[in-house]
């Protein structure tokens, strides 16, 4: 049997005392152990020198190829493999067929390859023969093209099962729960952040703002723009922070103005917070159409981030796996919300946003400016939304007009589940939300998805219009 791999040659160090005459000479018993080292050293040489040496990516193509030698449903032993050493780069593999109803035939194949070691050519299968004689070209570039495939995603599959069959295994039902609750941690994070925009704005006005989700995508295109034309000419890295400045600044200029045209206008004119509902609802309608004449009615795409699966666990052939990607978006909601909450509760600002949320005027006599307070909260609320945008289109790699719609109702829904005067409650709200409609696809018909979220919205309005974190009335 031929011995894989690039071997392991076997290294000694001698350290030979100086002679009691101190000029150097060995001793009889120094001689005797200098020659068995010598002797042990050729061994191996000409050990290294007879071990066969096969590239792994080599045996491992050769073997891909056999089952296309033979019938659907043949069964293939290998019996021994080894390189063909009057030829560079080919390694030749004996094995037993057996085809559906015939006998137990032996084979052979060799397979030779255009490069070795780590050339890229090394995947490139060029000369193939077996017993019946070499493959003519043409079907050595059918086999190459129609059933090899790219060998070097043929090589990462491979190395991706050999690290998922390493990871510990688990009983079904706990892995199949452990990857719904991966799978939710992204979308549950998004909602949250997009939450804590409404609960910045209700908690000090006492007004709902419904053009959040057109905030948000329009941040998300933003974005977008900016990786697809950035990330070649800088990098990927400062594409990122480039597109989430692109996207906090839009949404913030976006939101700022809503607030100064529209919002403040109104609450200044009216006590009822109906006519913003109705105000902003128009300008959700006009944002969605603008954003549509301006990108069109397609989606916009990003290349794909830190996509690469990364195996947890495993039960059988099943493998709960996560990616950075998903890493990344929850990490970043998080110290969102954390900077969010320090910034309300330790900050000047924080001090005087609960105070005219308690109560304006008061907060007025102690000296806070409420056109300033109100101007920097929905800065800092549709900021807020355009990184929630930003992540968005981080995460799902693409940005569309209609998704503001859907988004921006499902982080109302999360912000109405946690409180929506409380930042925290919302956050929360939003993680809420989002595991439980992942949930409700992994176990459930997911076509009653979306229904079942808009019912408890309802229910949740009629039994605890408060939300679930009620904070009595005191916005925190």
């Amino acid at each position: 049997m031929a011995l894989p791999g690039d071997g392991h040659p076997l290294t000694r160090q001698l350290t030979l005392p100086p002679s009691p005459s101190g000029r150097g000479s060995f001793s009889t018993r120094g001689a005797f152990n200098a020659l068995r080292l010598a002797a042990a050293l050729l061994f191996c040489l000409l050990l290294g020198a007879c071990a066969s040496i096969i590239e792994p990516d080599h045996l491992r193509v050769c073997r891909d190829v056999l089952p296309a030698l033979h019938g659907e449903g043949s069964h293939i032993r290998e019996i021994r493999y080894g390189p063909v050493t009057a030829r560079k780069n080919t390694v030749r593999i004996d094995y037993l067929a057996r085809e559906p109803g015939q006998p137990n035939l032996a084979h052979y194949a060799t397979c030779g390859f255009a490069g070795g070691g780590t050339d890229a050519a090394r995947f490139e299968l060029i000369r193939l023969e077996t017993e019946r004689g070499p493959l003519s070209a043409v079907r050595l570039m059918i086999l190459q093209r129609w059933w090899l495939g790219d060998a070097r995603m043929t090589a990462d599959a491979a190395a991706r099962r050999r690290a998922q069959a390493a990871v510990p295994e688990i009983p079904m039902v706990f892995a199949y729960a452990l990857q719904q609750g991966a799978n939710g941690l992204a979308p549950a994070a998004l909602y949250g952040l997009l939450a804590s925009a409404y609960a910045l704005v209700y908690g000090l006005i006492g007004r709902i703002n419904l053009a959040f989700g057109e905030i948000a995508v329009a941040g998300a295109y933003a974005a977008v723009g900016i990786v697809a034309v950035a990330a070649a000419a800088f990098g990927l890295v400062p594409a990122l922070i480039l597109a989430l400045c692109a996207g906090a600044v839009t949404a913030a200029a976006t939101n700022l103005a809503i607030g100064r045209a529209v919002v403040a206008p109104i609450v200044g004119r009216r006590r009822s917070g109906q006519a913003v509902l109705v105000a902003t609802v128009g300008l959700a309608v006009a944002l969605s159409e603008a954003l549509r004449l301006l990108h069109g009615s397609s989606a916009r795409w990003s290349p794909p981030i830190a996509s690469d699966p990364i195996a947890l666990v495993r039960s059988g052939d099943f493998v709960t796996t996560v990616t950075f990607n998903q890493i990344g978006v929850v990490g970043f909601a998080l110290i969102i919300a954390l900077g969010l909450i320090w910034l309300l509760r330790r900050s000047a600002f924080g001090r005087s946003w609960r105070a005219f949320a308690d109560d304006p005027g008061m907060a007025a006599l102690f000296g806070v400016d409420p056109g300033r307070l109100v101007a920097l909260t929905f800065a800092l609320a549709g900021g807020v939304a355009g990184l929630a945008g930003f992540a968005h289109a981080v995460h799902f790699g693409s940005a569309h007009f209609a998704l503001g719609t859907v988004f921006g109702l499902k982080a109302l829904v999360a912000a109405i589940l946690g409180g929506v005067g409380s930042v925290p409650g919302a956050f929360l709200g939003g993680l809420a939300l989002g595991l439980a409609e992942t949930a409700w696809s992994g176990y459930l018909p997911i076509e009653w998805r979306d229904p079942a979220v808009y019912i408890a919205l309802v229910l949740l309005i009629v039994v605890r219009p408060n939300g679930l974190f009620d904070t009595n009335g005191r916005p925190a």
